[in-house]
């Protein structure tokens, strides 16, 4: 997809992207959705610019699954019947995945595609494995849905300077979204976005003060 489609869905609304100020100041969770789609390049590059966030030792462990049209019911009575996962645009569902020990191919090939010399692409995966090899599969689920809740913040950031609105859904039936999927074992889910327009009016936002959450040392 290239960026002209994107540039011209932004022009043709008469809108400009969000600083970050306005967009930490903007966001909030959408519990209504109005009935109209946003556009499916929108949340291509939504997923685009989300896939740069950082993550430890650089091993991208997620995949994302995008949900639209009518599959939209059955992922809805899988989180809990939530209405604002029925009633979104889109939904993502961000799966954690557990295949980083060296016996695993993703291993090596998400190392290897950083581009190091042959010398270094070895040692980086002894590194990495001489971690991830004594961690069980639990422990792999937990070490990669922590860089999972990472890229879910810049993903509801990153639709709020869109002007797409989002909602966090943590309540779903696990069982029951691994089936829905339908992806390979080593795929987790993780967590669930909602996405859309808002048909809310926002309330202001209340937060504990600077000085209430800041401890400075010097």
């Amino acid at each position: 997809m290239g960026t002209e489609k994107i540039d011209e869905i932004l022009r043709n609304k008469g809108e400009k992207m969000q600083s970050m100020k306005e967009i930490m100041q903007n966001r909030y969770s959408c519990r209504n959705f109005k009935d109209e789609k946003i556009a499916d390049e929108v949340v291509r590059e939504i997923i685009n610019l989300t896939r740069l966030t950082p993550s430890s030792q650089a091993l991208e462990p997620w995949k994302f699954v995008v949900v639209s049209g009518e599959l939209l019911k059955e992922l809805g009575s899988i989180c809990n019947n939530q209405p604002q996962v029925s009633g979104c645009s889109h939904a993502v569902i961000i799966l954690a995945r557990t295949d980083l020990q060296s016996k695993d191919e993703y291993l090596t090939r998400i190392i290897t595609s950083k581009k190091k010399d042959e010398q270094k692409t070895q040692k980086y995966i002894k590194n990495v494995a001489l971690k991830t090899d004594l961690l069980s599969q639990a422990e792999l689920k937990q070490y990669a849905s922590l860089q999972c809740y990472m890229a879910l913040a810049n993903l509801v950031n990153i639709a709020e300077s869109f002007d797409v609105k989002s909602c966090i859904i943590g309540a779903f039936d696990y069982e029951k979204l691994v089936k829905f999927v339908n992806l390979k074992e080593q795929f987790k889910p993780c967590i669930v976005v909602a996405l859309g327009l808002s048909d809310d009016v926002p309330t202001p936002k209340i937060r504990q003060s600077l000085e209430d959450i800041l401890v400075w040392k010097r």
